[in-house]
């Protein structure tokens, strides 16, 4: 009885009493080909047509024969179409790694079944189940650091920081569809740090959740009082044309004028500084239009004495110039708040036009329609 091959890996299996004297090395020859199953690699060139692996039984791997039972397929070359990489129709995985160059996708098939599209430059697994190839495992980046999808964009890419904490950066190539990062498995608990970057949006389901980091908390002039000393007076107006209502507090020209506002701060607030936009406008005047805005903050916690005093106040300068338009300043710098804050402290702010600044040169009143304070959290809630 001849030799014939086995089912998968198509090495000799010899008959017993055949081959003598040459059957240590027909032995060696199938052991080295299970061998080359387990760990062996070969490069093909894959650019102007498909490309069938070399299915020729009983011989080791060499450039350009016996590459089916390879465990490691390598291919390159610049692809001029979209390519298939053909393997016989029997079970066997294959770790499939894409060097190709050229904007068109690399699949690995049998030739009448499906398969799969294997991303540029990333590596991946594959099964053959004797009439189609499946996905084994996601595509990988040679150089471990990124999760492909099959047309080779980045999903996941994992950086090691200097503390060594593992940075994840989610991102999606699909303009409709954002990428998506979800935890299953037995335990209920499970904490996901994420650091967003650019305008994306976190969501638990379809719902936004919050992030740590700089937020917003708006006062309007009405949520502002005038003080007992040196007080800014309270101003109503109305548009001529459109009737329009503003409420503001009017600082004159030649005394420093104050409002106050209180705010019960956020448990996620970081306890440390904040900043603030001013919201003005001014009536008629002639010339000059310079305004500087200050404000400054004491922080109260539970039992503490309220005759404290303010932190050092910070300025914001700005100009105006037309009747009735509506300025904003920029944001002030960092404004640090007396007191020995803590969470869900209250903080009272006072705000003044600083009119002994050499900026502030307009010679009327203006008017405060509000202010935009920035805090910054370190907790998503405030549970």
């Amino acid at each position: 009885m001849a030799s014939s091959a086995s089912d998968l890996l198509k090495f000799e299996k010899q008959t017993t009493g055949e081959n003598s004297g040459t059957w240590g090395t027909k032995a060696n020859t199938a052991m080295s080909r299970l061998e080359e199953a387990i760990a062996g690699m070969t490069t093909i060139t894959v650019t102007g047509s498909n490309y069938t692996l070399d299915d020729t039984q009983y011989s080791e791997n060499s450039s350009t024969t016996s590459e089916s039972h390879l465990h490691i397929i390598k291919t390159s070359g610049t692809l001029t179409g979209n390519r298939d990489v053909i393997v016989p129709a029997r079970t066997k995985t294959y770790l499939i790694w894409n060097t190709n160059g050229g904007a068109y996708t690399l699949t690995v098939k049998t030739a009448s079944g499906s398969g799969v599209i294997i991303p540029q430059g990333g590596v991946q697994y594959v099964y053959c189940d004797g009439t189609n190839v499946e996905a084994a495992s996601l595509g990988i980046s040679n150089d471990g650091t990124k999760l492909l999808d099959t047309n080779g964009n980045e999903l996941i890419t994992l950086t090691t920081v200097a503390s060594a904490v593992n940075e994840f950066t989610i991102s999606n190539a699909a303009t409709s569809n954002g990428p998506q990062l979800e935890a299953t498995g037995g335990d209920s608990n499970i904490d996901i740090e994420l650091i967003p970057k650019g305008t994306g949006t976190v969501k638990s389901g379809s719902v936004p959740v919050v992030i740590a980091g700089v937020h917003s908390i708006p006062i309007p002039a009405t949520g502002m009082y005038t003080t007992s000393t040196n007080g800014a007076a309270a101003g109503s107006a109305e548009t001529s044309s459109n009737a329009v209502m503003i409420k503001t507090f009017d600082f004159d020209a030649s005394t420093d004028e104050y409002v106050q506002f209180q705010v019960p701060m956020p448990k996620s607030w970081n306890e440390g500084t904040v900043t603030a936009k001013f919201y003005w406008s001014h009536a008629a005047t002639s010339s000059n239009f310079g305004v500087t805005w200050g404000i400054q903050g004491v922080a109260f916690g539970n039992d503490d004495a309220l005759d404290a005093a303010f932190g050092t106040g910070v300025v914001v300068d700005d100009t105006g110039g037309t009747t009735n338009d509506l300025y904003v300043t920029a944001a002030t710098s960092a404004v640090t708040v007396a007191g020995s804050a803590a969470a869900e402290d209250l903080v009272i702010f006072r705000v003044y036009r600083d009119v002994s600044d050499s900026n502030d040169d307009m010679a009327i009143d203006a008017r405060l329609h509000g202010v935009k304070l920035d805090i910054t959290t370190d907790a998503g809630t405030d549970a």
